[in-house]
């Protein structure tokens, strides 16, 4: 299984006819699936709330029109809010169709509308392999309507013609929930003991995770696959070279970490189970509470 770090590929909600067609790539028989449904837009607190908590920051594209997207380097939305007052939903937006860079604002209304505000300015280029580069400006262009979905830990937001046909599907990480200190209580189903000491820090701005995996210390990359739900994978993983009793575990946990490929949240949000390509739950943490 080949991984793509999100930042280099300058780097993420649609209905069940999407999840059934458009995702079968990432297996959604799969335990890692969890399906939270629509994120609802009909009045303005809803859609206040949309735009502010999901809809500002970075997006990939998954499909145009009935092309999914594939590759290393993907096209990309950003909506950035930052300069914006609290309460207006006129949102800057910037793109990257895999050749030029466009930026405008739109306009998102309740009801789920979201419309060109400004006119689009696009970067000059021309480039050899741009498969995804008109469909992508004419749906940017074209765009009325739109659906957001929580789809596990992902968001999907589904932009729409006047006619409500699906012109762009982009998706958008929602990790927040892993980011922080953790202990590790389990390693492929062996619970650990309260006072191993076994902790992690997971950053997923950053993509760095390091911590202490009982004897040594430990550092590395966090890697992203924009085509597998839920994703989350370590690699590059250092260690220094004492050697302890604990040896054994420690050689354990970081062979169990390199089989990481998904992550899920606890039912109390207060751990996560790390999961392998089969979906098997082989590491277990909870969260530290830092005072």
């Amino acid at each position: 299984m080949q991984y793509y770090n999100m930042k280099s590929i300058s780097t993420t909600l649609i209905g069940a006819a999407l999840l059934t067609l458009g995702l079968a790539a990432c297996n959604t028989s799969k335990k890692t699936v969890q399906v939270a449904g629509p994120v609802a837009v009909k009045n303005t607190a809803q859609t206040n709330a949309a735009v502010h908590k999901i809809l500002y920051g970075e997006w990939l594209v998954y499909k145009v029109g009935n092309q999914t997207v594939t590759g290393s380097d993907r096209p990309y939305i950003i909506f950035d809010g930052a300069n914006e007052p609290e309460k207006t939903n006129m949102v800057k937006t910037y793109a990257n169709n895999g050749c030029n860079i466009i930026n405008g604002v739109y306009e998102i209304t309740p009801g789920g509308k979201m419309e060109r505000a400004s006119e689009f300015i696009s970067t000059m280029r021309l480039c050899p392999d741009a498969p995804y580069e008109m469909g992508m400006t004419l749906a940017m262009n074209d765009v009325k309507k739109f659906d957001l979905d929580k789809i596990g830990n992902d968001y999907l937001l589904s932009m729409k013609n006047a006619n409500d046909s699906t012109l762009m599907v982009l998706r958008k990480y929602d990790l927040n929930f892993i980011n922080g200190a953790w202990s590790v209580t389990s390693v492929n189903g062996t619970r650990l003991p309260s006072d191993s000491g076994i902790n992690l820090v997971i950053d997923t701005p950053e993509q760095k995770i390091h911590g202490n995996v009982g004897c040594n210390t430990m550092n590395g990359k966090i890697i992203l696959n924009p085509d597998r739900q839920n994703s989350i994978g370590f690699s590059q993983m250092i260690t220094t070279r004492m050697t302890c009793p604990q040896i054994e575990t420690e050689q354990e946990l970081l062979q169990a970490l390199s089989k990481v490929t998904t992550v899920m949240p606890t039912d109390d949000m207060a751990g996560a189970l790390l999961k392998d390509e089969a979906g098997n739950t082989i590491i277990t943490i909870k969260r530290i509470e830092l005072r």
